[in-house]
């Protein structure tokens, strides 16, 4: 199958604001076509309250992120020729209507292999690439939505991949310490981070707004780890065995009774999940890759088949040997979605 290159943005610049004034101009008017499909799906036009909390609270939102991503922003609305406050309300919507996802990461035969279902909203607006070349900052591919300045799950030059599953928090940043959403810290932490001890004082450093359970591998070293991150504090898990896998509840966290009721289909997700990887590590015939992962991924417990909220996209990776798999469209995306080969962009 021929890949769809105009899901992939490759992109280089000498700062944040041409890569958003590269990528609006290539997108133009479309990104507002785009945008206000997006917001018409997660909102009801009957719910006034909250539309309002969209509109006033989105360019605050944004004046409070790292100059980094606020050029970003300014760029891609500046190339798309729209309103910064348009960008800014897509933007933010995600900071305030949270995702659920299902991922397994698993060493087969040395090389670390990751399987990973984004599960989200308005499941057709995702699937595409962004490849970003910032001087100065380490390159990065990024998976999600056209244009997106932020992302969920991406790997770097280096080799080292990250992405997060929701998990709710209890607490709040701490007052005067640099903090962003979870999806802003990914693509943070991609630009500066080597391997996991980098990743580590990351965390250390930045707080976040909302939880994440964040899945890092090394592909350089062939390590792995989960960290179950509250918005100021964090766990890190590492493998007892081959491999690990997570949903969106928290394990290592005492989290709140109301948080833990509300864990039910994590708490199934993560059973079933548990229960095809153990599978797959005990089977007699030769294990296929990624073809094996992706008959995990699109799983009739795992995958998530609604119309509002589904699969959205569907990644199967090994760093080491900068094997990417991606879902580029295509719903319910890891057992229906447009299963293309990414080539690795560096030699």
């Amino acid at each position: 199958m021929k890949l769809v290159k105009d899901r992939i943005y490759h992109v280089k610049g000498d700062s944040p604001y041409q890569i958003g004034q590269q990528i609006g101009q290539r997108i133009g008017i479309r990104l507002s076509e785009n945008i206000q499909h997006y917001i018409q799906r997660r909102t009801s036009p009957q719910d006034i309250s909250f539309l309002e909390k969209l509109k006033a609270g989105a360019l605050p939102w944004m004046r409070s992120l790292p100059d980094r991503f606020q050029e970003e922003l300014e760029g891609l609305a500046q190339g798309a020729g729209i309103p910064l406050q348009s960008v800014a309300e897509w933007n933010y919507l995600e900071e305030i209507t949270p995702p659920s996802c299902s991922a397994a990461i698993c060493n087969i035969n040395g090389q670390v292999w990751i399987g990973r279902n984004n599960d989200t909203y308005v499941p057709e607006a995702w699937g595409y690439v962004t490849i970003r070349e910032i001087n100065g900052l380490i390159p990065t591919i990024s998976f999600g939505m056209e244009a997106d300045v932020f992302t969920p799950t991406g790997i770097n030059q280096e080799k080292l991949w990250l992405h997060y599953n929701y998990l709710p928090a209890w607490d709040q940043p701490t007052p005067g310490k640099l903090s962003m959403p979870a999806y802003a810290f990914i693509q943070f932490a991609l630009e500066t981070c080597q391997n996991l001890a980098d990743l580590e004082r990351a965390l250390q450093e930045v707080d976040r707004s909302d939880g994440m359970l964040l899945f890092a591998v090394d592909g350089e070293k062939n390590h792995f780890a989960l960290y179950e991150c509250t918005c100021c504090e964090h766990i890190k898990i590492s493998p007892q065995e081959d491999w690990l896998a997570g949903t969106n509840h928290h394990r290592g966290f005492e989290a709140p009774q109301d948080i833990q009721a509300t864990a039910e289909n994590s708490i199934l997700r993560l059973e079933r999940l548990n229960e095809l990887v153990i599978r797959f590590y005990s089977q007699e015939k030769p294990k296929q890759l990624p073809q094996n992962l992706i008959e995990i991924l699109g799983d009739d417990v795992i995958e998530r088949r609604g119309t509002d909220f589904a699969t959205a996209y569907a990644n199967v990776a090994c760093p080491a040997m900068g094997e990417l798999w991606y879902t580029f469209g295509g719903l319910p995306a890891a057992s229906q979605g447009n299963w293309q080969h990414l080539p690795w962009p560096w030699n």
